[in-house]
């Protein structure tokens, strides 16, 4: 299990664009049903703080990587939305509930 956490500034411009784009990213990935992926996209009380969280089950096979709406997801994000490269960090999961593994 591979857990990483995703942080990013979004443009002022930008936020009701990404924020759309997640809605229809994450209709993507529930129609799809992939195994082995909780993935998760959370804005912080500023407005334009985006944290990511992914938790692969196979640090090696990502399932969300195949999907063209990630794919065209992701390229928006890195490439139009945000002020800055998007940081990751690993984590390691101490407890959850119903979260993680």
């Amino acid at each position: 299990m591979s857990v990483r956490i995703f942080r990013a500034m979004l443009k002022e411009d930008k936020v009701e664009t990404a924020e759309k784009a997640a809605q229809e990213l994450f209709a993507a990935i529930e129609e799809a049903g992939p195994e082995g992926v909780r993935y998760s996209w959370c804005k912080l009380a500023d407005g334009r703080t985006l944290v990511i969280v992914v938790d692969l089950a196979d640090d090696e096979k990502n399932p969300l990587q195949a999907m063209p709406a990630f794919q065209k997801t992701m390229n928006g994000l890195k490439n139009e939305w945000i002020t800055e490269p998007l940081s990751v960090e690993p984590m390691t999961a101490l407890a959850s509930y119903r979260l993680f593994h």
